[in-house]
């Protein structure tokens, strides 16, 4: 018997993610699948579109066997916080063989070559971090900056791709907890990760989102499995979605303006702080 895992949203689920389970299943030739989810709320910080009851529901559908809620301080964390929680997850039932992720590259040796590499992190290239991080640009550029600079080459096609970026972390966290899950990747298909454009039956989350907000319902037939789509559509009929950010607006500047602990937040450094109350003055 194998299993195995995922890591997935399923916000909402579409074509792309049973294209995923399919190929991943074809690889791997597993008797189960184990995933793990974020809750009501998604990487990006985010409120998911519709409840984690109604997207298990869809994700079961779809031939998962098992779901597993990503506590939420895993889920609106850092790339390198989600990926570890996730894992760690996986790792500690102690019976998944495979994790199976979608990719830019698709080549699973250099990227787990990167992740190796950032691990180990040589002085030299330390060095050359520092420097970025100096000019004032973010740690994901400045990572990527020094690593074209280390290696002579430009390599920010791997490493400047948001599922690369999550792949090699997902490698990260495996080597960090020894675990004998073996990582593979498929070369995505279709639509990058946040375009708003669409290939043939296949478009992104992000777009599919922009659809439901706009209302235009008839659209999603095209790129969500039927089973996905009625349970979209219940969970809207019953008002119980869709949910976005602005429907957390009006409470959260509240709370913002009227509590000085946010720097007692989680991963609010002093800089983040000043610039979140810098930024309340301009908001209605």
């Amino acid at each position: 018997m194998s299993v195995l895992g995922l890591v997935v949203e399923y916000n909402p689920l579409h074509n792309g993610h049973v294209y995923h389970i399919k190929k991943s299943m074809e690889m791997t030739k597993a008797d189960f699948i184990v995933a793990v989810m974020s809750g009501n709320f998604v990487q990006r910080g985010i409120p998911s579109i519709i409840d984690k009851w109604s997207r298990t529901e869809a994700a079961l559908l779809s031939g998962i066997d098992l779901v597993i809620e990503l506590p939420t301080i895993y889920a609106v964390s850092t790339a390198e916080k989600f990926a570890y929680g996730a894992i760690k997850l996986l790792d500690s039932l102690h019976i998944v063989d495979y994790i199976s992720f979608g990719s830019e590259h698709g080549s699973i040796d250099e990227l787990y070559q990167i992740s190796k590499f950032l691990l180990d992190e040589p002085e030299d290239y330390k060095a050359l971090l520092k420097n970025y991080l100096k000019s004032g640009i973010t740690y994901a550029k400045a990572r990527e900056a020094a690593l074209s600079k280390y290696f002579g080459i430009t390599i920010n096609n791997i490493i400047g791709n948001p599922n690369n970026i999550l792949g090699i972390e997902y490698i990260k966290s495996l080597i960090k907890l020894n675990s004998n899950i073996k990582p593979l990747t498929l070369k995505r298909f279709g639509p990058g990760y946040n375009s708003l454009e669409t290939v043939e039956s296949f478009a992104s989350a992000t777009y599919l989102r922009e659809v439901i907000n706009d209302k235009n319902y008839s659209v999603l037939e095209k790129y969500m499995p039927q089973y996905s789509l009625e349970i979209l559509k219940k969970c809207i009929a019953e008002g119980h979605g869709p949910v976005t950010l602005d429907d957390f607006a009006k409470i959260v500047v509240y709370r913002l303006r009227n509590d000085a602990s946010v720097k007692d937040v989680f991963d609010v450094t002093e800089g983040l702080e000043n610039r979140i109350k810098k930024s309340l003055i301009y908001l209605q």
